[in-house]
């Protein structure tokens, strides 16, 4: 019985001393934080600025590198999807995200202006690309007849377009979102 009221005071103690610990998401930006227009940071501008030496993933060694890679096969991926060459598409897709995933591990915001090194500066969104990266996927998916998949990608999408508004408002990542919200409410989801 003393282990158990000792176990109590214990947590109770723990609970007062520690109260950060407590799992409360941030909160978005203020609406009132300037919003990036679409002419300013879209996918074509992000594709362009990416362009180059192909980067693979043996070679990548640095946030950079894997940011580069996961752009690039974003790329590859686009042209295949506008072919309708599905499968083709979807296996860049999901390349695009193994490498984007490396980059979220180590850095989750998104910046219109991300200091690629001194006095250079890039677009760096790896939340919306990974979310655009799901909206295509879902696509697809409902393309060739896998409603439910192609759902389960819409709802993938929406947690990294909430993070991509927490460090960034862009016009593309509010459409973005308008337009997830609407594939999934058309289903009653």
């Amino acid at each position: 019985m003393k282990g158990n009221i000792f176990i109590r005071y214990l947590v109770f103690f723990l609970l007062l001393i520690f109260p950060a610990c407590a799992a409360t998401p941030p909160p978005l930006p203020p609406s009132d934080s300037p919003l990036i227009p679409l002419s300013k940071v879209n996918l074509e501008a992000v594709l362009d600025e990416q362009e180059g030496l192909e980067m693979i993933w043996e070679n990548a060694k640095e946030l950079r590198d894997f940011y580069r890679g996961g752009v690039q096969k974003k790329a590859e991926a686009e042209k295949k999807f506008q072919e309708k060459r599905y499968p083709e598409a979807l296996k860049l897709y999901d390349s695009s995200d193994e490498f984007l995933l490396v980059v979220i591990k180590y850095n989750n915001q998104d910046n219109a202006e991300f200091p690629l090194f001194e006095g250079t500066s890039i677009l760096f969104f790896p939340n919306l690309l990974l979310a655009d990266n799901k909206l295509k996927m879902g696509r697809i998916l409902r393309e060739t007849g896998h409603e439910s998949s192609a759902l389960h990608k819409w709802k993938q999408a929406l947690p990294y377009i909430d993070q991509s508004l927490k460090s960034e408002r862009t016009e593309w990542a509010l459409s973005l979102r308008q337009e997830l919200l609407s594939l999934l409410n058309s289903k009653g989801n």
